[in-house]
C-alpha cells in the first residue's frame, strides 16, 4: 500500500473557499453560553456535541427550560434511541442541516442539534457553530467536519475543557461519568470523601485524560496565536494530528510490546482451552454491555408457548460505568423497597439457547455485574421516551418500557438459507474473495442497499505484510501477498469437504426433496448440496425440519473437512511452499493454518479427532461424484489465480477414509504464536467469504 500526499493546488480545490476556525474556551460548555451565542450572533444552525449520552440528555434538558417561548427547535441524538426513533431523527436533521439549508422552510427557525460521537461520521450535516467538548484530536476533527462542510461556508468550532449543567438535572447528566475502573469498592467511612473528590475530577471520559490534555495544549496555544481568526485548512490539521498522537502512537507501541507474552498466553489460553477467566482478560476494556427490561409479569403470565426469546428482543448498549454507578447508588439507597436493580441472564444449560426461557440469576456484587454481558434492569429503575432515549438509575421514575422485538427481519438473502450446490457455494465464497457486490441488509429498521467490498480488500494486504515480517521475511511483499491468497484459496477448497460424505448428502437430500414437494423449494436433482432450502420464520418449515432431523441426524462435516484436506494440501500446497523455504517445520505449521480453518470455521473450539471420536466414527465414506465436484470446483476457483501460481491439481484418491486421531489444538508454544495469529487471518477471511456467500446468492 502507497501513501499518496495530496499536492497543495488539490486541496484548495477540495477546501473549496470554506472558512473554518476553532477557538478553546476555558468556561464551561453551559446551555446558557449557547443560548446567549444564538441570540448574540443570531444564528440559525447550532451543533452541540458532548463526550457522553447522559451529559446530552443533561444539557437538552437545561436548553428545553431556557425555550420555554419555543424560539428555537431542539434535537437530541445519540445511540439509546430505538432504531426507529433515531431514524427519524436522522432523516429530519439531513434535511434540516443540509446544503444550502437557507433555501428550505425553516430558514428562520433557529436549529440546534445537541449529540454525541454518533454524528462523527456518516451523516452529512453541516451548521454555522460547533460547540463540543474536549475529544482527542482525531475525533475532535471529525466532529469539526460536520461545521461549514460545503464550499463556501464559514463556521466556528468552540471547544470546551468540560460540560456543566443545571443543579436540577445534574445527576441526569453524571450518569456516565463513573470511572468504573478506579472506583473499587469502599468503606462507608471513605464513601463520603470520594463523592466529594469525584465532583471535583475534571472527566473525560470515554477518553483518556492523557490524550485529551495534548489536544487542549495545541488548541490553547493556536487560541494565542495572531491566527487563531484564520481558516484552519488540511495542513494545519495534518499537522495538530502527528503532534497530538505520534506521541500517544508510540506510548500504544511499547505497551503492547510490554505486554506481549502476557497477551499470547491469556490469548491461547483463551481461544484452545476455553477458560472464560482468560477471555474476560482479553476483553475487559470492551466498555459496553447489552440490557433488556420487561415486566415480571410478561414472565409469570406466559405459558409454555408464549416464553421470552432474548435473540428477539431489541437490547440497548449502555457503558459498564453507568451500570456500575447505578449499582453502587442502589446499594447506598436500598430505602426504595426494591431488593434488586441488575439480573444476569443466562441459557438454560443442555438447551436451545433460542427457543429457552432466560434463567435471572440475582447479580450480588460490582465485580459480578462487570462479567456479566446481558444483563436484566428492574424495570424500576429505567425510563424510555423518543425525545431524551433511554434513562437508567435509583433516582429515575420508570415507566413500565419494555424491551421491544427487533424489526421484523424480511430480507430473504440475510436470514435465510437457499439451495445451494457444492461447486456453486464454493464458487461464490471465491467471487466474495475477489469482488465487490451489492445486497440489501437492514440499518434502523429499515432495508437498505449496501455494497460488500471484496474481502481480499480488507484482509490480504494484513496476511501479506504479516506473513512478510513474521513468518517468512525472506520473501518479497508481493510473494507474501501471493502465498497468504494462496492459504485463502485452499481454505476455501477444503473446508466444505466433509460435506461430500455419502450419509451427509442422503440427509440433506432427503431434507431438500420435502422442502421441493412441500415448502416450494427448489427441485435438487442429481446435485451434490452444500446448502438445503430453509426460513426459520416459517414455523410449519421449522416444524418438518425439527420432525425430520429427530429421526435423521445429519453429520459433522467440518472436523472431517480438515482430516481429507490434508492429502489435498500434500498435493498442492506443500510442493509451492517446498520452492521457498526448505524448513520441514514451516511447511508443517502452514499446511495447518490452514486444517485448522477448516475444521474450526464452525466452531473455533474443535480440537480434531480424538482416540473416543476415532473407535466410534471408524471412517470417512464419501459419496458418488465427490471426485467430479472437487475437480469442477479447482477449474472454477483456479482461473482467477494468476497463472504464473504453479498449484497442481488435487483430489481425493479413495472414497473410503480409514480415521486417525487428528489434533486441531495446534501452535500452543509461544515460539509458534505468529502462525497462531496467520490461522486467525486465514479463518477469518474464510468467515467472512462463507458468510457473504449466503448474501450472494
Amino acid at each position: 500500500m502507497e501513501v499518496i500526499r495530496v499536492e497543495d493546488a488539490d486541496l484548495k480545490i477540495i477546501e473549496a473557499n470554506r472558512c473554518r476556525t476553532f477557538r478553546a474556551v476555558h468556561q464551561p460548555l453551559t446551555a446558557q453560553a449557547i443560548w446567549e451565542d444564538i441570540h448574540k450572533q443570531q444564528r440559525h444552525r447550532v451543533i452541540v456535541i458532548c463526550n457522553t449520552v447522559s451529559q446530552a440528555q443533561g444539557l437538552y434538558r437545561d436548553l428545553e427550560e431556557l425555550n420555554r417561548d419555543c424560539s428555537i427547535e431542539i434535537t437530541l441524538l445519540h445511540s439509546r434511541f430505538l432504531p426507529e426513533h433515531r431514524a427519524v431523527k436522522e432523516n429530519y436533521l439531513k434535511d434540516i442541516f443540509a446544503q444550502n439549508w437557507q433555501d428550505n422552510d425553516y430558514y428562520n427557525v433557529c436549529q440546534v442539534l445537541i449529540s454525541t460521537q454518533v454524528i462523527e461520521a456518516g451523516i452529512n450535516i453541516t451548521c454555522q457553530v460547533l460547540h463540543t467538548q474536549l475529544s482527542p484530536m482525531n475525533s475532535l476533527l471529525q466532529r469539526a467536519g460536520r461545521c461549514a462542510r460545503f464550499p463556501g461556508e464559514v463556521g466556528e468550532v468552540f471547544v470546551y475543557r468540560k460540560v456543566e449543567v443545571n443543579p436540577e438535572n445534574q445527576d441526569l447528566a453524571e450518569t456516565d461519568l463513573f470511572d468504573w475502573e478506579e472506583n473499587n469498592p469502599i468503606s462507608k467511612e471513605t464513601e463520603s470523601i470520594v463523592a466529594v473528590e469525584e465532583k471535583k475530577k475534571e472527566s473525560f471520559l470515554p477518553y483518556g485524560k492523557e490524550i485529551c490534555e495534548l489536544t487542549w495544549q495545541v488548541l490553547e496555544a493556536h487560541t494565542n496565536s495572531d491566527c487563531v481568526n484564520e481558516h484552519v485548512n488540511f495542513r494545519i490539521e495534518e499537522e495538530w494530528i502527528n503532534c497530538v498522537h505520534y506521541t500517544e502512537d508510540l506510548l500504544t507501541l511499547e505497551r503492547r510490546e510490554n505486554n506481549q507474552m502476557e497477551f499470547e498466553n491469556n490469548f491461547h489460553t483463551a481461544i484452545f482451552r476455553g477458560d472464560e477467566s482468560k477471555a474476560l482478560d482479553l476483553i475487559r476494556k470492551v466498555d459496553n454491555r447489552n440490557i433488556f427490561t420487561w415486566t415480571e409479569s410478561s414472565i409469570l403470565d406466559f405459558d409454555d408457548e408464549e416464553i421470552i426469546d432474548i435473540q428477539k428482543l431489541l437490547p440497548f448498549s449502555v457503558p459498564i460505568s453507568t451500570l456500575c454507578k447505578a449499582w453502587r447508588d442502589f446499594q447506598e439507597s436500598l430505602g426504595f423497597g426494591d431488593d434488586w436493580i441488575f439480573k444476569r441472564i443466562e441459557t438454560p444449560k443442555k438447551k436451545a439457547q433460542t427457543y429457552s426461557q432466560p434463567i435471572l440469576s440475582p447479580i450480588t456484587s460490582r465485580d459480578f455485574l462487570i462479567s456479566c454481558y446481558r444483563i436484566f434492569v428492574n424495570p424500576r429503575f429505567i425510563y424510555y421516551d423518543e425525545h431524551i432515549g433511554l434513562k437508567i438509575g435509583v433516582d429515575i421514575r420508570g415507566n413500565a418500557f419494555n424491551s421491544p422485538p427487533k424489526q421484523d427481519r424480511k430480507i430473504s438473502s440475510q436470514y435465510c438459507y437457499r439451495m445451494d450446490t457444492y461447486v456453486a457455494h464454493l464458487g461464490s465464497m471465491w467471487t466474495c474473495w475477489r469482488r465487490d457486490f451489492r445486497t440489501s441488509t437492514l440499518k434502523n429498521g429499515e432495508s437498505i442497499n449496501v455494497i460488500y467490498s471484496a474481502v481480499q480488500d480488507e484482509i490480504l494486504p494484513i496476511g501479506g505484510k504479516f506473513i512478510h515480517t513474521k513468518v517468512l521475511p525472506k520473501l518479497q511483499a508481493n510473494e507474501a501477498e501471493t502465498l497468504f491468497e494462496i492459504l485463502v484459496f485452499l481454505a476455501i477448497f477444503t473446508h466444505d469437504l466433509g460435506k461430500l460424505q455419502l450419509k451427509w448428502q442422503q440427509v440433506m437430500r432427503g431434507w431438500q426433496n420435502i422442502a421441493h414437494q412441500k415448502h416450494e423449494g427448489q427441485n435438487p436433482r442429481d446435485y451434490l448440496l452444500a446448502h438445503t432450502d430453509y426460513n426459520p420464520e416459517k414455523k410449519e418449515q421449522k416444524d418438518d425440519l425439527k420432525a425430520y432431523e429427530n429421526k435423521n441426524r445429519r453429520p459433522n462435516h467440518a472436523v472431517e473437512s480438515a482430516f481429507l484436506a490434508k492429502e489435498i494440501l500434500a498435493k498442492s500446497l506443500v510442493p509451492f511452499l517446498r520452492q521457498h523455504t526448505s524448513n520441514q517445520e514451516q511447511i508443517k505449521y502452514l499446511c495447518y493454518t490452514v486444517m485448522m480453518a477448516a475444521g474450526r470455521h464452525h466452531s473455533a473450539w474443535a480440537s480434531g479427532f480424538k482416540s473416543s471420536d476415532v473407535a466410534k466414527l471408524q471412517q470417512i465414506e464419501l459419496c458418488s461424484g465427490y471426485e467430479k465436484a472437487i475437480t469442477d470446483s479447482w477449474r472454477h476457483m483456479i482461473r482467477f489465480l494468476p497463472n504464473t501460481l504453479p498449484l497442481s491439481a488435487p483430489n481425493l484418491s479413495k472414497n473410503i477414509y480409514k480415521l486417525s486421531e487428528l489434533d486441531l489444538e495446534q501452535f500452543s508454544d509461544p515460539n509458534e504464536v505468529e502462525f497462531l495469529q496467520l490461522y486467525s487471518l486465514v479463518v477469518r477471511a474464510l468467515r467472512l467469504c462463507d458468510q457473504r456467500a449466503v448474501q450472494l446468492m
